[in-house]
C-alpha cells in the first residue's frame, strides 16, 4: 500500500467516525502524518473525487458529502457546423460521458463567447475547443474547463490530446516496415502537432534510414489566390526533390491529398515511386483521394471520452493534473497509397508481401525461401541488406501490428489474438509484446481502449 493510499484510508475512517482533524489543511495534515505534502495532496483528491471532501471554490475543503438538487450544466465547444470527422468524434465521445453523468448540455460552435450571451446558463463546467479569451474569462469564474485543442493561443489549460509524437512514431514505422530506407516528412510550419509528430519521425528516421528530410509549408493556402499560389510552388520544389522509393510521412490528410496530386503532376506514381502515409485519418480525405490515402488514426473519441471524464472529476472538486493528458493513436489504416515495397530487390520484395499476407499463418523462414525460389542462406542475406534486419525478425514485426489491431477489440479473448496473429500461444505473444514495447498485450489494449476508464 503506498503512503497515499494508507492516509486517504486513514483520513476517510477518521471522518466517517466523527473523528474529524481539527485543521482541514493540506499543511496541516502532512504535519500530522509526518510526511511531504504530495502524499496528502494526493489522497485529498481521491477522497474529493469521491465526495468524502468537498472542496469550495476558494479552494477551502469542507467534511461531508456533497448534495445537488439540479443536474450539472456543461458547456461544449465544438463547431460541428465544420463536417470534420475529427470535431464530431471529439463530440461523440465527450456526449457518451454527458449522458451516463446526466448533464444538462448547450453545444456553441466557438473557441471564445461572451457570458452575456449565455446569462441563463451558469455553467458548472466547459469542455472543448478552449481560446484565450475564454480561458481568461473561465479563470477569473473558477469554471472548471478541459481543452482539447493543442494549437489554442491560451496557455495553463488542463487538456486532453492525441499523442502527436506516437503518431509520427507509428507513421514512420509503417514505412519502415515496407522497406522504405529513403524517408521525407512534410509538415505545416507553427504547428504544435507537427512538432511532436517530427520528434516521433526523427527518433526512428536518424536510426534506421539511409536518408531522411524534413520539409515545412505555410498553412495559409486558403486565405487568398495569391497565398495559394505560394502554397502552390512550394508543394512544387518539395515534390520536385522526391526521389523514386522515398517514404513520406505528412502531418495531415489534407496535406497528404495535396501531396498525392501534385505527385501525379510530376510524374510520380503513387504507391510505385512514392508511398505517402498521413495522420488523423478523416474518411472524407482518405478515401476520396486517388489512390487512397493510408491514414494514422489518433483516436479523436477517446480524447473526446478522456476529456469529458477529466471534467466530470474537476466539477466533483479534484485538483486539475499538473501535466497534459496524451492518448496513444489507435492504429494504422491501410490505403492504396503505402500498397508497395521500397526495395529494389525484386524478390525481397515479393518475400515482404508474402509476410504480410500471411503471417498470421504459422510460416517459417524456410516458406519464405521457398515462396521465392532462393536457397535460405540467399534469402538472408540478400534480405538483410534490402531491408536491415532478417526474416524472422520481418515476420515477428508483422505478427506485432496484425496483434495490435487485434486488441483493439476489446472482448477478443488475449489467447484467440495471439492464434489469429500467427503467434504459437499467448506466452509468445506475451514475451514479444514486452520485448517490443517494454507492456504486456493487456496494457496495450487498456492504453488503447475508446472505451478507457474515464
Amino acid at each position: 500500500m503506498t503512503i497515499s493510499s494508507y492516509i486517504e484510508q486513514d483520513l476517510e475512517a477518521r471522518i466517517r467516525s466523527g473523528e474529524r482533524p481539527p485543521k482541514l489543511t493540506i499543511g496541516a495534515l502532512a504535519q500530522h502524518y509526518g510526511v511531504s505534502f504530495s502524499p496528502v495532496r494526493a489522497a485529498v483528491n481521491q477522497l474529493v473525487a469521491r465526495c468524502v471532501l468537498v472542496r469550495e471554490a476558494n479552494g477551502r475543503l469542507t467534511f461531508g458529502e456533497r448534495r445537488s438538487t439540479r443536474r450539472q450544466r456543461v458547456a461544449i465547444l465544438i463547431d460541428v457546423q465544420n463536417p470534420l470527422r475529427r470535431r464530431l468524434d471529439v463530440l461523440a465521445g465527450i456526449r457518451q460521458v454527458a449522458v451516463s453523468a446526466n448533464w444538462e448540455t448547450t453545444l456553441i460552435p466557438v473557441a471564445d463567447f461572451s457570458f452575456s450571451q449565455h446569462r441563463k446558463w451558469s455553467f458548472d463546467g466547459i469542455v472543448g475547443r478552449i481560446g484565450r479569451s475564454l480561458a481568461t474569462k473561465v479563470k477569473k469564474r473558477n469554471i472548471p474547463t478541459v481543452n482539447v485543442w493543442l494549437n489554442t493561443d491560451a496557455t495553463g489549460l488542463t487538456g486532453v490530446y492525441p499523442d502527436w509524437h506516437q503518431a509520427g512514431q507509428m507513421a514512420t514505422q509503417h514505412l519502415l516496415s515496407l522497406g522504405f530506407r529513403r524517408l521525407a516528412y512534410v509538415g505545416f510550419s507553427n504547428d504544435r502537432g507537427v512538432e511532436m509528430q517530427l520528434a516521433g519521425y526523427e527518433s526512428l528516421a536518424h536510426d534506421i534510414a539511409i536518408e531522411h528530410s524534413v520539409n515545412r509549408i505555410n498553412r495559409s493556402y486558403s486565405q487568398s489566390i495569391s497565398s495559394w499560389q505560394s502554397f502552390s510552388n512550394q508543394l512544387d520544389k518539395l515534390v520536385g526533390r522526391l526521389e523514386p522509393r522515398t517514404g513520406v510521412c505528412v502531418s495531415d490528410d489534407f496535406l497528404g491529398r495535396f501531396i498525392i496530386e501534385r505527385c501525379e503532376q510530376h510524374g510520380l506514381q503513387v504507391p510505385r515511386d512514392v508511398a505517402i502515409v498521413s495522420i488523423e485519418n478523416e474518411p472524407l480525405v482518405c478515401e476520396y483521394t486517388n489512390p487512397q490515402l493510408s491514414s494514422i488514426d489518433v483516436g479523436y473519441q477517446q480524447v473526446g471520452m478522456r476529456a469529458a471524464g477529466l471534467l466530470a472529476q474537476l466539477m466533483s472538486g479534484a485538483l486539475p493534473p499538473e501535466e497534459p493528458t496524451f492518448l496513444p493513436p489507435r492504429t494504422i489504416v491501410k490505403r492504396q497509397s503505402t500498397d508497395a515495397f521500397g526495395v529494389s530487390d525484386a524478390e525481397v520484395a515479393k518475400c515482404l508481401h508474402f509476410i504480410v499476407t500471411h503471417a498470421h499463418r504459422h510460416i517459417s523462414v524456410d516458406d519464405v525461401a521457398a515462396h521465392a525460389s532462393l536457397s535460405r542462406r540467399t534469402l538472408e542475406r540478400r534480405f538483410k541488406d534490402a531491408v536491415g534486419r532478417t526474416v524472422g525478425e520481418e515476420i515477428t514485426c508483422a505478427r506485432l501490428e496484425i496483434a495490435k489491431r487485434q486488441l483493439l477489440e476489446p472482448e477478443l479473448p488475449v489467447k484467440m489474438v495471439a492464434r489469429r496473429s500467427g503467434f504459437r500461444d499467448s506466452s509468445q505473444l506475451c514475451a514479444v509484446f514486452q520485448r517490443e514495447l517494454g507492456m504486456s498485450p493487456g496494457q496495450f489494449r487498456k492504453a488503447h481502449a475508446v472505451a478507457s476508464d474515464t
